[in-house]
Formats: C-alpha cells, structure tokens, sequence
C-alpha cells in the first residue's frame, strides 16, 4: 500500500490544470455561504488538509482511512455502473475507489486544495462548487453521496438540491457520526430522525438506517449508537404522483 502511494505521487510532477478542476461560476470571486458561517478557522482547517492530507491532522475520516469501508460501501452501491455525485469529496479517496468499479465520478467539495488532491486520487470531474447550488441540470445522477459531510450543511437545503439532480429513483446516500464520537466543532452530528424527516419533507423514500461499527480493517452494524462509529441513510428519490384523469373524475362524482 505505501508502496503503490509512494509510486503514484512520482508519476503527478505538476498540479491540476485548472481545467481538470472545475468550478461553479463565480465560485472563485463570491465567498459562499458556507464560508461564511464557518469562520476562519474551518477555512484553513480543510485547505491544510487538502495541502498535507488527514495524516498531518488531529482528525479522520472513515472514507479516507478505512479501506474496510470504502469496500463496503461499493458493495453497497451494486455492479451496475452508475453515475455518482459525492458532495463533500474532500481528497477523493472513496471517490477514487468507487470510480475503480466502473461508476463516473463527480467529486463536489468547497476546498481547491483538496480537489487537486482528489483529481490525483483518481476523481476525474473533481468540482468546487456550493452544495446547496448544484452546477447541474435536473436528473443527471444516479446516486447522490454525502460522505461524512452532512454535518457541514443544512438538512433540508442539501436534500432538496440533491432530489433536484438525481434521476427517477435515484439514491441518496448519508454517513455521519454517531453522537459520541468527537468531531469538528463546526460538524453538525445529525440524528436518524432529523434525517428522516428532511428526506421525506423533499421527495424522498427512506430505505435503510444503519448503526455501523466501522475501523480501519473492519465494519460491521451495531444495535446502538453508543456501539457504533456511523450512522448509515438510504433513500430514494419517490416516484411522482400521477395525475387522476378527469373522466374517472368525472365519473366518479356523477356516482
């Protein structure tokens, strides 16, 4: 593994262009929302790490430093190529991995700095851009992902961008931490419930909430959150209604 780290970066001499990292416009000028609200302080937090990469940090996260859950969560998501957007990609070591599997990846995060990093995990649409302002048309994906990132945005501003850009019956899926476990101070630790609530208020059916008890090496579900390390969230986008026709209408009121 070391090995093989080692011997990519030999092969990256030079950064990104800027076309291999796109951007929302305006991105570059305006500061976001996001940005904002955070403070100075999760600015630098996340563009250090994008710089250095979580080794040099006091914090982790399950999508970069578990191989365990990468696996599991591409067994999650099926054979079947789809096309995924992940909001939050940071350095894009999921998102290299799920890309592996035959899926097309579009990584999404505020930090440029960690979307050169990602481009070079193997995201080849790394985008920065603001997630509750997709840069994207109606039904584009497949799979919407908030990997570890929910607890950045606002449940329903994000969900509701995300039902907007996925196809019919498309997923979106959600990980974040369980209540114990130490966090960011600006990372929001939402609850099944919260979630639940959000999703259904924005046109989603919710399939799966999962405690998960994941390491390094290993994940398994819990039957608690004082067990678990994750919380696990699918949904699906629901099917739309059908409009009655107004000849049943019709005949209906006549009976």
């Amino acid at each position: 593994m070391a090995i093989a780290r080692k011997t990519k970066k030999k092969k990256v001499t030079k950064r990104p262009s800027a076309k291999q990292v796109a951007k929302t416009p305006g991105a570059a000028r305006k500061t976001t929302a996001w940005e904002k609200t955070a403070g100075d302080s999760s600015i630098k937090f996340y563009r250090r790490i994008g710089s250095k990469g979580w080794r040099q940090s006091d914090y982790f996260t399950y999508s970069s430093s578990s191989p365990a859950f990468r696996l599991w969560l591409a067994r999650e998501l099926g054979t079947r190529p789809a096309r995924i957007l992940s909001i939050g990609c940071g350095n894009g070591e999921l998102e290299g991995s799920l890309a592996a599997y035959g899926h097309r990846l579009f990584g999404m995060d505020l930090s440029h700095p960690m979307l050169l990093r990602a481009a070079r995990n193997g995201v080849d649409f790394p985008i920065e851009g603001d997630a509750r302002y997709l840069p994207f048309a109606p039904a584009s994906f497949d799979v919407v992902i908030y990997p570890e990132s929910i607890g950045h945005l606002v449940l329903a501003e994000a969900f509701a961008e995300a039902r907007r850009v996925l196809r019919p019956r498309g997923r979106v899926i959600v990980t974040t931490y369980a209540s114990h476990m130490g966090a960011h101070p600006r990372f929001k630790r939402y609850r099944f419930d919260q979630m639940e609530e959000a999703l259904t208020n924005t046109g989603f059916d919710v399939d799966e909430q999962r405690f998960l008890a994941a390491k390094r090496n290993s994940i398994a579900d819990a039957d608690s959150d004082a067990k678990s390390t994750l919380l696990y969230v699918k949904a699906r986008a629901a099917a739309a209604k059908r409009p009655v026709a107004k000849s049943k209408l019709t005949k209906n009121k006549r009976a």
